[in-house]
């Protein structure tokens, strides 16, 4: 889950950097290096708090599984 979560993290944050760069440089100019580094360290940043996120969901998920027997599903073929 956490694999997943990180993975997802990271391409939002790869489709969200250009936004986050028109942000940035409205303030004032911003050059390519700094441009560059912020792309590099938002899309880090994303995917690996996602994937932390992700881990402390299962891991949540899994202890009231545990405690109260988890999501039961019944399925028929028709």
């Amino acid at each position: 889950m956490a694999k997943v979560f990180g993975l997802m993290y990271l391409i939002l944050a790869v489709v969200f950097s250009p936004f986050i760069l028109l942000m940035i440089s409205a303030e004032g100019p911003i050059g390519l290096t700094e441009s560059i580094l912020v792309i590099i360290g938002v899309v880090l940043f994303y995917g690996i708090a996602g994937g932390i996120g992700g881990f402390l969901i299962g891991v949540i998920y899994n202890f009231v599984a545990k405690k109260f027997g988890g999501i039961e599903m019944e399925i028929e073929t028709a």
